[in-house]
């Protein structure tokens, strides 16, 4: 399980972390807000699934205002990306697929091993059957939906989403409308013309339908993966 991102307390915690070595991720949030909890929860994820890819932090933007003063925060969420002391870019409001897609670009060329010891990015040469295979097994559970598991885009991907999240599963997510090439590649690769798609351990399982149905039997819902 992936380490939670760092809590920052003070101006001195925000200058150590974000000139420290590599891409440091600041998370500026507030308690009352839904979004910011989900999006610290997004977090963690990437943190687990990009290995070495980025730090990542977040920090009350009302309680330690100084900060979020000089980093001239209007709202939250907000997203800031940092090296060496310098601010990159940042990403205001909860767009958790915008964000795997930042971090892709502000690491080197987009190259990035994740915990499976798979390239992120399509590498030089890599077939686009390859490049599917990589993404299927990212995890245990994997979804290809419209849109990602906070912000669905089609009531298919919703309900399927609702399903999962019922039961606490835990599972992987790709958003089938940010990439036309694997869209429309993985209903060849699959055979399985719609989507949203899922698959266990590297396997289709279905699309809604036939996930409805699977999830009549207890046992087939017991060998999922569930949220630590």
């Amino acid at each position: 399980m992936a380490d939670a991102p760092k809590k920052i307390d003070s101006l001195e915690d925000m200058n150590s972390f974000i000139n420290g070595p590599g891409l440091a991720v600041v998370h500026f949030f507030a308690p009352w807000a839904p979004q910011c909890a989900q999006l610290n929860t997004v977090l963690v994820d990437l943190v687990g699934d990009l290995k070495n890819c980025f730090t990542a932090a977040y920090i009350d933007a009302e309680e330690v205002s100084e900060v979020s003063v000089g980093a001239k925060i209007k709202a939250v969420p907000t997203i800031c990306f940092y090296k060496s002391g310098k601010e990159l870019a940042r990403l205001d409001g909860f767009h958790p697929a915008e964000l795997r897609t930042m971090l892709v670009k502000l690491t080197s060329g987009g190259m990035i091993e994740t915990k499976r010891g798979i390239v992120e990015k399509e590498a030089k040469g890599q077939s686009l059957n390859d490049r599917l295979k990589a993404l299927i097994n990212r995890h245990e559970l994997m979804l290809f939906m419209k849109g990602d598991p906070a912000a669905p885009k089609c009531g298919f991907s919703r309900t399927i989403v609702g399903m999962l999240n019922e039961h606490q599963i835990s599972f992987g997510s790709f958003d089938i409308l940010s990439d036309e090439e694997v869209r429309q590649g993985l209903k060849e690769y699959s055979n399985w013309p719609t989507y949203p798609q899922l698959y266990h351990k590297g396997e289709l399982l279905g699309g809604l339908d036939v996930v409805r149905e699977e999830f009549k039997d207890a046992d087939f819902i017991a060998s999922l993966p569930k949220r630590a």
